[in-house]
């Protein structure tokens, strides 16, 4: 049995109401919630049954909402038709991230055929934890013109003293958003030291973490 937990978004310049979430699949194992042992495995049914509970039950301030996807996944043109189903069903923007994992099985070239399938359904695409793992400066330069969202991920950078540590890996993927018209999530926030700093001299368009909000058992 899955579940959604949900991590709630804010507007960097409104830290106190949530204007979204992100989705985190969970496993019901034992006597908990846990992470799957195989995300890969997921369906689009299971997904989908989830996404349309989620929707119908989300505060009516919700203006967005986001879920992962591994590469398996979004090369699957069910995962795509099935995010167009949910699209047409609300008014909230539903983001799809592509999560950093490389599965050897999927090309580049597939992941490009994917994003361009999700942009022809008038469907948005986040690239999840860019510049970490597989998704590479040179990877989401080629999928950029099917990309509305970078999601930069603080969390992977960790242990650093203070923020101003990392300051030149946000510069280039805020100025990179910047250049390019994408929207900017900054995830990992854990202080009110970081948001503020993010505020001051990174004013991106999204901010999430721990400081914000933990990721909590949705009621679906």
């Amino acid at each position: 049995m899955y579940t959604f937990y949900g991590q709630p978004k804010f507007a960097l310049a409104d830290s106190k109401t949530a204007i979204g979430y992100e989705l985190f699949i969970r496993e019901y194992q034992g006597d908990r919630w846990t992470l799957p042992d195989n995300f890969d495995t997921i369906t689009s049914a299971t997904i989908e049954t989830l996404l349309n509970k989620t929707v119908q039950k989300l505060p009516t301030t919700t203006t967005l909402l986001s879920f992962n996807l591994e590469q398996n996944q979004f090369v699957d043109p069910e995962f795509a038709a099935m995010v167009a189903r949910i699209q047409a069903t609300t008014s909230i923007n539903i983001y799809t991230e592509l999560t950093e994992r490389k599965n050897p099985n999927v090309t580049d070239e597939q992941l490009f055929e994917a994003a361009e399938r999700f942009e022809r359904l008038g469907l948005l695409v986040c690239i999840d934890d860019v510049g970490t793992a597989y998704n590479t400066p040179s990877l989401v330069g080629k999928l950029d013109e099917y990309v509305d969202e970078y999601k930069f991920a603080l969390q992977n950078l960790r242990p650093f003293k203070t923020i101003q540590a990392v300051v030149p890996q946000i510069k280039y993927w805020y100025a990179q958003a910047s250049k390019l018209c994408k929207t900017l999530v900054i995830e990992g926030i854990e202080s009110k030291e970081e948001l503020e700093f993010l505020q001051q001299y990174f004013p991106c368009d999204i901010v999430q973490g721990y400081y914000l909000g933990k990721p909590s058992l949705l009621e679906i």
